[in-house]
């Protein structure tokens, strides 16, 4: 089993819905045992600026599978939670990504752990920074304080409010 962080975005329609649906899901789901949720975070758009603003969020949880099923996993249920495939970078319902796997790095043509551009985004780091400020990033070799810290994004991310789940679906939240 690995400790996972996972980032959550959504920036079309019931946003907060979405991520809730996500969480929801996931908690749900063989293999993922959700530990801790950030709160939610509202940001501007990166990369692709004309779209509306996100909602984002991270989520700690301890995988029993490995990363290219959990990837698998998390893809059916951004579809079942309602995604609509776009151009990368372009607004979406709901967007679940794997920062970290443990200590785990990945390269493979659908997967790559950790993020690529993870220490390059506060809507990642800030939320993340909240649930485990103290993560060591397994390449960079910085904390993920110290890598919010040194981030190059300077775009506007602010924390909204508490991302939880109904009492009969927490699942360790």
């Amino acid at each position: 089993m690995a400790e996972c962080y996972l980032s959550l975005g959504s920036n079309l329609g019931e946003r907060l819905g979405y991520l809730r649906l996500a969480l929801k899901s996931m908690s749900k789901s063989s293999g993922i045992e959700i530990l801790r949720t950030s709160s939610v975070y509202e940001a501007e758009p990166v990369d692709f600026l004309d779209q509306p603003k996100f909602l984002n969020a991270a989520v700690m949880i301890r995988s029993k599978i490995g990363p290219l099923l959990l990837l698998r996993v998390l893809k059916a249920i951004e579809t079942e939670v309602g995604r609509i495939p776009r151009a990368r970078w372009h607004e979406r319902e709901i967007d679940i990504d794997i920062v970290f796997y443990g200590d785990l790095r990945v390269d493979s043509e659908n997967l790559t752990i950790p993020h690529p551009r993870a220490h390059q985004r506060k809507f990642v780091l800030m939320p993340m920074a909240e649930i485990e400020p103290g993560y060591v990033h397994p390449v960079l070799n910085k904390t993920v304080s110290e890598l919010l810290d040194e981030c190059p994004d300077n775009s506007h991310v602010v924390r909204i409010e508490e991302l939880k789940l109904p009492a009969d679906y927490a699942n360790g939240i």
